[in-house]
């Protein structure tokens, strides 16, 4: 099977294809075996000139040195270094060993010691000598390199996610005021006819326009939950965890918090995560009167209007939520009727709904912010039967013993 070469192979070549690491990792094991071969060749004792002072110091002259090539070779062979950055170590690599090389060369003519193995044993110590010098001197260049376009890489970039954010906040505080503007117009036109007279097509009619201003906030705050994090603070999971729980109506709902890990984190929009997993497990997590499985799927539970009278009867009745740590995260597990295997992923998706007229955004904005701060979520069975949200990748830092400010300054939103 021909495999043709794309253009992006031949631009950045792999390091595998390039030479030069190989190439000195040869010179290196030239300049090895001839400080060996030119004492040996030059001297009259022998494999016996191995036991002598003579052949050790020869070699303390050239082994060293010539060891340091071959593993900075070995080393740029398997470095993170960009291939493009070989052509200037290659050129500081050849430099130095050349104008090292040349200048002890001119020493030797100027200064001959009188034996021709000595001299070719002093050019030979130049040449290792310069060649490790330079290229110890363009790794550093080129690992500063890097790091500098590394580090402005991620400037341009951070500076294209504020961007980016601060356009679909615009772009979102524009359509939600247009929708607000003839919305709050119909809504008074309304009103106004009810205080002449009522009827259950005006009552139906109020009752939608308070769902579209519920759906305008959500999906408002779905919108935002999607930024890219660039900033993370350090939260305190154990207070946030309790602070969450407190803001959302549960009823005779119990929360068992056994976290106590400090994480980095957006602390509102972590705040937002736990407040919508809390209203799912209460809204839908019934162990009592629930008797379809499909039913305990999220249909949208993060407008501010508490649940209503039939959904807190049917979703706090013995139900215990637990948030507990697990390898490299947290999860929030209840004891309700769970989710079925089959759905699991798909109520994660936007609007995804079994009930009559609600949008389901409460999950979809947890995915948003679960893949805003890189991390992972699955959901999975509880160990008594419910659900289990399992949030993964979180990074983890030690406590210190100052308490954490987790509290948010600003307005809780759904």
């Amino acid at each position: 099977m021909h495999v043709s070469q794309t253009n992006a192979e031949v631009t950045h070549p792999d390091r595998r294809s390039d030479r030069l690491p190989a190439l000195i990792q040869g010179v290196g094991f030239f300049f090895l075996l001839g400080g060996v071969g030119n004492y040996f060749y030059f001297s009259d004792a022998g494999l016996p000139a191995l036991l002598t002072a003579d052949f050790v110091v020869s070699m303390l002259a050239v082994v060293p040195f010539a060891a340091a090539i071959i593993v900075g070779g070995f080393w740029l062979e398997n470095s993170k270094i960009d291939p493009n950055q070989y052509r200037r170590i290659g050129v500081w690599f050849a430099g130095g060993l050349v104008a090292f090389l040349l200048l002890n060369v001119v020493m030797i003519f100027t200064w001959p010691t009188g034996s021709l193995g000595e001299d070719i044993g002093w050019a030979l110590f130049a040449a290792v000598v310069g060649g490790a010098g330079g290229l110890v001197m363009g790794i550093f260049e080129a690992r500063a390199i890097s790091r500098a376009v590394e580090a402005e890489r991620q400037r341009l970039q951070r500076e294209a996610i504020e961007q980016r954010n601060e356009r679909l906040d615009e772009f979102a505080a524009v359509v939600a005021h247009d929708l607000r503007n003839p919305l709050n117009v119909a809504s008074g036109q309304v009103e106004l006819e009810r205080m002449d007279r009522d009827s259950k097509h005006l009552q139906a009619a109020a009752t939608a326009m308070d769902r579209m201003e519920t759906l305008i906030d959500r999906t408002l705050t779905l919108a935002r939950s999607g930024h890219v994090i660039s900033d993370t603070e350090t939260v305190a999971l154990a207070e946030l965890v309790d602070g969450c729980w407190e803001a959302v109506p549960t009823m005779d709902g119990t929360l068992e918090n056994e976290v106590t890990a400090v994480i980095d984190a957006d602390p509102d929009r972590l705040r937002h995560l736990f407040e919508n997993l809390f209203r799912n497990a209460v809204e839908h997590g019934s162990t009592g009167s629930q008797t379809e499985s499909d039913d305990s799927v999220e249909h949208g539970s993060t407008g501010r209007q508490s649940p209503s009278a039939d959904t807190l009867e049917r979703g706090s009745v013995d139900l215990t939520v637990r948030v507990g740590e697990m390898a490299g995260g947290f999860y929030v597990a209840d004891n309700g009727s769970g989710i079925p295997p089959a759905k699991r992923d798909a109520v994660l998706d936007d609007g995804y709904t079994t009930t009559d007229g609600e949008g389901g955004l409460g999950l979809a904005i947890v995915q948003r912010i679960v893949e805003a701060h890189g991390w992972e979520i699955d959901i999975t069975e509880s160990d008594e039967g419910g659900t289990r949200f399992e949030i993964t990748n979180v990074t983890k830092t030690p406590r210190s013993d100052e308490d954490t400010d987790t509290r948010s300054k600003t307005p809780i939103q759904p």
